[in-house]
């Protein structure tokens, strides 16, 4: 018994193998305790010893008992069988070894899935150290914590159901010794019953050998006296005269003397009385041989040398096949009786009408013959044979018709070969005839070859049938030949007729780009079958083959059409399916159709939509005869109806809007996914451009189009340019309200060309906030990924591309700018349906302020640099110095941002800029009429100004705090600053404060800009004479300082001198507050402004020699 577990305790060779060494073991757990009392043969607990056996029998007699010691003392012997009984141990598994190998595969699969299990992710609290105290933690209900529990018990669980089929089995184990002899002795019956069987075999073996071996009892007595006398009396003998033997000289010599004489009778005798038909014939071993091609050969000879006798038969042959090699005894002996008589009387010529009116009739025999065993095997059910008195009748295509449908027929026989009122030709004779009747009609004037030479009545049926497939299919042809599609040659139609084998002839109709239909006719039951197989093309059998009053050719054309119709419609929806397009339920009706294309021929009309489209937008594909016709139709699906208009009196569904013919070859489409993919691009090429103008000519855009070779699209396909007139598109109004702006850095029109199509991705190419193409994302998010976006490449030339000279070939992801031709490209892109009229426009508004931006960059004569520049952000770095200076000193620079992605363009400084303070004029600046063309001086002349009112601020902080002064920064414009001191009163009288204004403005002197500082304080006095003149005028007198002296006033160039002045004039009012107010009530001497002249002066001289303050020195003026 293959399989059987043996428990021995994980060891096999040192133990036991006897059938009773186990008896009582296990029993109810107690094995371990009774192995002291199994060996003696004695069960656990039974107080009478070996009493008791495996079924619980008591009262074992004593000899029993004692053959059971005998055995179990005696371990030499395996089992103790007998030696008829073979032990059988093969296939058997020791318990031990399937334990042990359990336990290696579950500690293998518990280490691999604790590492398993390891691998997971932690929970987030543990992962990060928050985990609460071991005392006071609840059970961990994280996923994770979860998820680890749940697999862990899994495995327990699967791991528990092994264990628990092996204690099963351990179970049934305890009783494996009783199974092992049930396994012996069912061995040792087979073995014998195999025995039996072969000695019963081998017994009727011998039994049919002995059959062969008997022999008759010998004739001794006829065999002892043959051998001893050499006759036997006792035999008859019937004592012939036997004639003398001729000699082969002689047979010779007889045989060409008989040929000799049958030469001359027949040459010269006969030859008048010759048949026709036996003008073909030889004459050898002393017969002559007629010979009737596809007939028969006979054999005559003479018995006398008398011409006046007859001929005599000696043999016959039929010349046609299939044919009997021989004849039969009996109609061998019919025949020689009937053609010795017909000698007799009739000579040659009635031999030759009896015999071959016997092969015409012999003939007929066979074509039925072989037409009945056609009925019952190839053709079954496809023939009807009739056998007339000497023709027969084959009705073909018995279960092609109903029983009251037309039937089909041919009819053999004889015919006698005389014409009507013509004598009698010796020439002629009988022949077989065909008469073919198709469909209840004799077809007279088609004549049918055969040949009864080689008899074959299925080529017979095939000659008729091939016929009559022949005007089936010739007429399907000539009804489709006559159409559009086929005589334009849109479409391969080609027949192939074979007359005499109808299973070649065929008809092929192409249906798509390489997939033709052929039509064939089965000449056994006459049926249309089509292939290759497929649904459409079963579904197409199934309607050729039912009965129809049509005629065949309407019929079948009609046919066929349809199977291209729906292989058509099978095959887009198939192959279109994994590109997006769907076939779908025609929106509007076919005579709604029918009126607004105007079609003269309507065949089947299929819709199609594309995922990504909108909902007005179809593609209508006309199948018909006459040539396959794309339409792109966009339906209104709730058409306006006027007040005045009763709704009764109205078809209010769904109208055409708008439709265009799609220039398709005429030829059948390649239906892969690159033809779809090309429509895909076609169709939204269409759709985006229909939708643009339309949209042009409702914002009054002037605009026109034109042809060119756009490679984007699909070969064979156009779609003209659209050039916009950019002045239509810019004078859409600002938002300060300004006027209209016309563009004079570029030409006046804008090359929208359509470059593409793909599905729409999470990223997005600007910002366009104000942009309204379509739905938006934020409306319906679900429709935005669904829907279909087309990509526009538009195109404007600059008039000067120096003043781009600062771009670098892309200035966004979807913008790039060419130097070299001086051409900007846009790379737009609208959902399909939409309008990218808007995106445009926001895009050339946006390169409009980055035009503005550059060129004023570019004009420039500060050192200001571009960082970055794309179409919604210019990043700059600028200094205080001008372009001349860009080096010589090390300033550190600063960074400007410009936005220009809105409708009013945003600058934005980084942390610690000091122009921050005046922020808002550089925003009222940009977008002003002036826009960023002083942007790039006022950045950089602002600098130093500014920065050098950080430091005043700085420097006043602490002061301010013990109230010893302060000072306050007002800019009006970024040209125009005043700075305010405010310093205690005399004896700190708080409501008498000292106040000095400065007016730093920038002025233009000598064709320069600089920049003025001077006191100007409210009041009719302008310029008090007070201690903040006395400093002021120190500062302003000052010689070689970096600025010059207007008498009340000081000037400078707009780089770091302006702020080296006003921090001087700043650590000169200091002074003021740090000292006493009593000590400034001096008066200034009178000859002061006499020096302050002459100071001047000396300061203009030697102003270029000496060296220039550093930016950020502080200068400390001498008292």
């Amino acid at each position: 018994m293959p399989g059987a577990v043996m428990m021995e305790n994980g060891a096999r060779a040192p133990l036991h193998t006897n059938h009773d060494r186990d008896h009582g073991q296990f029993v109810n757990g107690n094995g371990p305790q009774a192995t002291s009392d199994r060996q003696n043969g004695i069960l656990p607990g039974d107080s009478k010893g070996a009493n008791a056996n495996v079924n619980g029998t008591e009262n074992i007699d004593g000899a029993n008992s004692a053959q059971l010691q005998r055995i179990n003392t005696n371990p030499s012997r395996m089992n103790d069988l007998p030696d008829e009984i073979q032990h059988v141990t093969m296939g058997f598994v020791p318990m031990g070894t399937l334990l042990s190998r359990l336990a290696q595969k579950t500690h293998n699969q518990l280490a691999d899935h604790i590492t398993a299990l390891s691998k997971l992710a932690i929970p987030t609290a543990a992962l990060n150290g928050n985990s609460t105290h071991a005392g006071t933690a609840i059970d961990d209900t994280s996923p994770e914590n979860l998820q680890k529990k749940a697999n862990l018990l899994n495995f327990i669980q699967e791991k528990h159901a092994e264990w628990v089929k092996v204690a099963v089995i351990t179970r049934w184990s305890r009783n494996a010794s009783n199974v092992s002899k049930l396994i012996d002795l069912m061995g040792l019956l087979r073995q014998n019953q195999a025995k039996y069987s072969e000695i019963l075999d081998l017994m009727i073996f011998i039994r049919q050998g002995l059959t062969f071996a008997r022999l008759p009892n010998p004739d001794l007595k006829t065999a002892h006296y043959v051998l001893s006398t050499g006759t036997a009396p006792w035999m008859p003998d019937v004592n012939y005269i036997e004639p003398p033997p001729l000699t082969p000289k002689e047979q010779l010599q007889w045989i060409e003397n008989l040929n000799t004489l049958l030469f001359i009778r027949l040459n010269l005798e006969d030859y008048d009385s010759l048949p026709y038909q036996f003008r073909d014939y030889t004459i050898d071993s002393g017969r002559v041989t007629f010979k009737v091609p596809g007939e028969f050969e006979v054999d005559l000879t003479i018995a006398d040398e008398d011409s006046e006798k007859q001929f005599w038969f000696i043999d016959f042959r039929f010349a046609f096949t299939p044919a009997p090699a021989e004849l039969s005894y009996r109609l061998r002996m019919n025949l020689e009786a009937k053609v010795n008589e017909t000698l007799g009387k009739d000579g040659l010529g009635g031999c030759y009408k009896l015999l071959h009116e016997f092969v015409l009739t012999h003939k007929i025999t066979e074509y039925v013959r072989q037409a009945l065993e056609l009925s019952k095997t190839r053709w079954v059910g496809s023939l009807h044979v009739e056998r007339l008195q000497r023709a027969m009748a084959i009705q073909y295509w018995v279960g092609r018709y109903p029983s009251d449908g037309p039937k089909s027929w041919i009819i053999l026989g004889v015919h006698s070969g005389n014409k009507d009122a013509a004598p009698e030709d010796p020439k002629s004779a009988s022949h077989l005839t065909l008469r073919w009747f198709k469909e209840k009609e004799e077809m007279k004037d088609i004549k049918i070859p055969f040949n009864d030479a080689d008899i074959s009545t299925e080529d017979l049926l095939n000659s008729v049938i091939g016929r009559h497939s022949a005007l089936i299919l010739g007429s399907i042809y000539s009804k489709l030949k006559s159409n559009g599609r086929f005589t334009k040659r849109e479409a391969g139609l080609t027949l192939d007729l074979h007359k005499d084998d109808p299973t070649q002839s065929f008809l092929r109709m192409q249906l798509g780009y390489n997939y033709y239909v052929t039509v064939r006719i089965s000449s056994a039951t006459g049926t249309f079958s089509l292939k290759p197989p497929s649904g459409i093309t079963f579904r197409g059998e199934q309607r050729l083959n039912w009965p129809s009053k049509e005629p065949i050719q309407d019929y079948g054309a009609t046919c066929l059409e349809s199977v291209r119709c729906h292989y058509v419609v099978d095959e887009i929806n198939r192959r279109g399916k994994s590109t997006g397009w769907f076939v779908c339920k025609g929106p509007v009706k076919i005579e709604t159709v029918k009126e607004a294309l105007k079609l003269r021929e309507m065949g089947q009309l299929m819709w199609l939509k594309r995922r990504g489209w909108t909902d007005q937008w179809y593609l209508m594909v006309n199948l018909s005869l006459s040539g396959d016709k794309w339409w792109l139709m966009e339906i209104n699906h709730q058409p306006d109806v006027g007040p005045q208009i009763p709704s009764f009196q109205l078809d209010v569904g769904p109208r055409i809007t708008s439709y265009t013919s799609i220039p398709l070859s005429s030829h059948a489409p390649n239906l892969e996914d690159k033809f779809f993919s090309n429509l895909t691009i076609f169709t939204a090429a269409l759709i985006s451009q229909l939708t643009d103008l339309r949209n042009l000519h409702k914002r009054k855009v002037k605009h026109t189009t034109h042809d060119g070779v756009n490679y984007s699209l699909p070969t064979g396909t156009k779609i003209p340019a659209v050039f916009i007139r950019l002045s239509d598109i810019l004078k859409r109004p600002q938002s300060h309200g300004s006027q209209n702006r016309s563009a004079s850095w570029a030409r006046d029109f804008v090359q929208v060309v359509f470059k593409g199509v793909r599905n729409p991705s999470s990223n997005l190419q600007i910002s366009d906030k104000d942009s309204t193409t379509g739905t938006s994302t934020q409306e319906n998010p679900a429709k935005q990924q669904e829907s279909l976006q087309t990509f526009l490449d538009a195109r404007l030339k600059v008039s000067d591309p120096s003043r781009f000279a600062l771009l670098e070939g892309h200035v966004e992801r979807d913008v790039a700018f060419n130097p070299r031709l001086g051409v900007f490209a846009l790379r737009l892109e609208a959902q399909v349906g939409s309008t990218m009229l808007d995106t445009l426009a926001h895009r050339l508004q946006a390169i409009d302020k980055l035009a503005d931006c550059i060129d004023a960059i570019r004009r420039s004569d500060r050192d200001i640099q571009c960082e970055e520049i794309t179409l919604t952000k210019v990043v700059v770095s600028y200094t205080d110095q001008l372009k001349s200076e860009n080096g010589m000193t090390a300033q550190p620079r600063w960074k400007a941002t410009l936005d220009l992605g809105s409708d009013t363009m945003k600058l934005s400084l980084e942390k610690g800029n000091p122009q921050l303070r005046v922020l808002d004029h550089f925003q009222h600046l940009i977008n002003s009429e002036l826009r960023c063309l002083k942007l790039p001086f006022y950045l950089s002349s602002t600098l130093p100004i500014q920065r050098a009112l950080d430091s005043v601020e700085d420097a006043w902080e602490d002061l301010a705090i013990n109230n010893q002064g302060r000072v306050e920064l007002h800019g009006v414009h970024l040209d125009w600053l005043n700075l305010h001191y405010y310093l205690p009163g005399h004896n700190r009288i708080t409501n008498a404060q000292r106040r000095c204004t400065l007016t730093i403005k920038l002025r233009q002197r000598r064709e320069k800009v600089e920049w003025h500082i001077s006191r100007q304080e409210p009041g009719l006095s302008k310029q008090p004479d007070d201690e903040f003149k006395q400093a002021l005028d120190k500062v302003f007198n000052a010689e070689d300082k970096g600025w010059h002296s207007l008498v009340n006033c000081a000037s400078t160039t707009t780089d770091h001198r302006v702020g080296d002045l006003i921090r001087a004039i700043d650590e000169a009012i200091r002074r003021l507050a740090m000292q006493s107010p009593t000590l400034l009530k001096q008066n200034q001497p009178k000859g002061q402004l006499q020096l302050k002249n002459q100071a001047q002066a000396v300061y203009h001289k030697q102003m270029a020699t000496k060296p220039r303050p550093q930016s950020g020195q502080i200068v400390v003026l001498d008292d």
